[in-house]
């Protein structure tokens, strides 16, 4: 495993703002990627989907949200100097973010945090002050969420511009899918949200799988679900997660490689979002909490 150096980080964020030909004074768009079980390659999808983004010129960011785990950092081959906590605790994001070798960056999560919501007020405040200066750099933010059913779970995916729900044609990856759409629909708001079809046997069978899954979300929970695209089976993927190596990096003409680059192309060519609420608006909505001078004060949270 590597670890970057502070030169090499500074040298790749140098680079990074030296880029031209993209608005920096948004707020950018924030996606959270789920699924509702784990094993569908949820992570692995959020790390490639970054990657083909920054090979078309944005600046994505990502951000392990699923505490307790490290899978970010494991499939990327990397041992972070700093997590999530550290930024808790004072430290700056820029010197928080860890940057695999293509040049994207994220912010690691703890395996010693369980629960981003048991932070204090001044913790919160420090935290969401720091995500906010995200936008300064990266145009996209991947929210690498935790997958299932966890209590904080609906909070975080309502709270995003878009959410991204990763299944696979097995039987019980689609009824976990579709429990996840029951739950954003029980809290009554369910993001712009679209499907990825992951592991397929063919395009066909994709398709299926999305189509069953949409008619059910609209049949029994009102809910329109749409489609971002399918990623066939390749067994390079494997390989990939075995070396520590990100698909597109260390395979970049796979199937599975192509198939995701469809897939990025897929979204720049949506109709993006009616609203864009950005990194500040996505932590204030996820912690229930608006800025008042120093102080935090508590509101209702959708």
């Amino acid at each position: 495993m590597t670890e970057f150096g502070a030169d090499q980080a500074e040298k790749l964020r140098s680079l990074m703002s030296d880029a031209g030909g993209h608005d920096t004074t948004g707020n950018g768009t924030v996606i959270a990627i789920t699924s509702g079980k784990g094993g569908v390659g949820k992570s692995n999808f959020c790390i490639n989907f970054a990657i083909g983004l920054k090979e078309l010129g944005h600046r994505p960011v990502i951000i392990d949200a699923d505490v307790g785990f490290a899978d970010v950092e494991v499939l990327l081959g990397i041992h972070p100097a700093h997590t999530i906590v550290d930024v808790v605790q004072g430290m700056s994001i820029w010197d928080a973010l860890s940057y695999h070798s293509s040049g994207l960056a994220f912010l690691a999560a703890s395996t010693g945090l369980t629960d981003i919501h048991d932070l204090g007020s001044e913790e919160m405040l420090r935290l969401m002050n720091e995500m906010e200066k995200l936008h300064e750099q990266f145009d996209v933010v991947l929210i690498d969420s935790g997958a299932g059913m966890g209590r904080n779970i609906g909070r975080l995916l309502s709270a995003a511009d878009e959410v991204f729900l990763v299944t696979t044609p097995e039987p019980t990856a689609v009824a976990d899918a579709y429990a996840v759409m029951k739950m954003l629909a029980h809290r009554g708001e369910v993001p712009p949200t679209r499907m990825v079809v992951n592991r397929v046997g063919n395009f066909v069978a994709g398709k299926e799988t999305a189509e069953k899954l949409q008619l059910v979300a609209s049949r029994f929970l009102d809910v329109e679900v749409g489609i971002l695209g399918y990623i066939l089976e390749d067994s390079t993927v494997s390989k990939a997660v075995m070396e520590q190596s990100a698909l597109l990096f260390g395979f970049p003409d796979s199937v599975a490689s192509r198939c995701v680059r469809q897939l990025v192309r897929n979204y720049l060519h949506r109709e993006p979002p009616r609203e864009r609420r950005g990194i500040g608006r996505f932590f204030e909505r996820l912690f229930g909490k608006r800025r008042s001078g120093n102080e935090i004060n508590s509101t209702h949270s959708a």
